[in-house]
């Protein structure tokens, strides 16, 4: 069940979206995105036609079978990297209001250590970018079985990425966020492998970020115990009562 519910997750945020009419929040991720995709694409372009300009004189054809195709799935792959940096500041935001109209309030930490946790986290995650796309280019030279191993060291950071915004809220360490996923291992993998097939959707790129923040947001608040005497009211119905903070069912003490 939990990988069901995660692998619609991100479609549940865009019906969230539409049925609360919450599409002011959209405006200017609409506007990053396009410039983020375009800018992916023609620098993934310009890379595969330089890289295959031997066979492009060979075999024009084919040669630009090739570009096309290689074009596309890099410029996914950029996108699917830079959107978490472009797109944090307004994710955030939409994540925070759509948890304050599901719980009432929201937890906060404070700006300063926000960001910085936010900065140091960010420089760890592209660590460890880095060493999956050389695990997979590796695996793909020597087995070729490389592209499999993408989609689900992809799906995993998209997930990471995703509920990275309700655990940051709540002062999650980086170690912290990651336990979050390991614990909830079929909640993660199908939230990623849904996010994957939203990306994909044509134009969906301009709106995928956004709508999965959101329903990684929906996913977690579900997930997580909620407080004793905290009853549970319909969502996007605005709380009368103050919502005490949620328990936090990770460890976040740790550096």
């Amino acid at each position: 069940m939990g990988l069901f519910r995660g692998f619609l997750a991100p479609f549940r945020g865009a019906i969230y979206v539409a049925r609360e009419r919450m599409w002011r929040h959209l405006v200017v991720p609409i506007l990053v995105n396009l410039a983020l995709g375009i800018g992916t694409m023609v620098a993934a372009s310009r890379f595969w036609k330089q890289d295959l300009a031997e066979l492009l004189a060979k075999s024009p054809v084919v040669g630009w079978i090739f570009v096309v195709v290689m074009t596309v799935l890099a410029g996914v792959m950029l996108f699917i990297l830079l959107q978490p940096l472009v797109n944090a500041v307004f994710c955030d935001r939409l994540a925070e209001a759509v948890e304050k109209r599901v719980r009432g309030s929201a937890p906060t930490v404070p700006l300063l250590a926000s960001a910085g946790r936010a900065l140091a986290h960010g420089l760890l995650k592209l660590v460890l970018y880095a060493l999956a796309l050389g695990v997979g280019l590796a695996l793909t030279a020597l087995t070729g079985v490389g592209s499999l191993v993408g989609i689900g060291l992809g799906a995993i950071f998209l997930a990471y990425d995703g509920f990275d915004y309700p655990l940051a809220r709540r002062g999650a360490t980086f170690g912290g966020k990651w336990a979050y996923l390991a614990k909830n291992p079929g909640l993660a993998l199908g939230y990623g492998l849904g996010s994957y097939v939203l990306y994909l959707v044509p134009l969906a790129f301009l709106v995928a970020p956004p709508f999965a923040a959101v329903g990684a947001t929906l996913a977690f608040l579900e997930s997580e115990p909620r407080p004793k005497g905290d009853a549970t009211k319909p969502a996007g119905k605005p709380s009368t009562a103050t919502v005490p903070e949620a328990h936090n069912p990770i460890d976040i003490s740790a550096s």
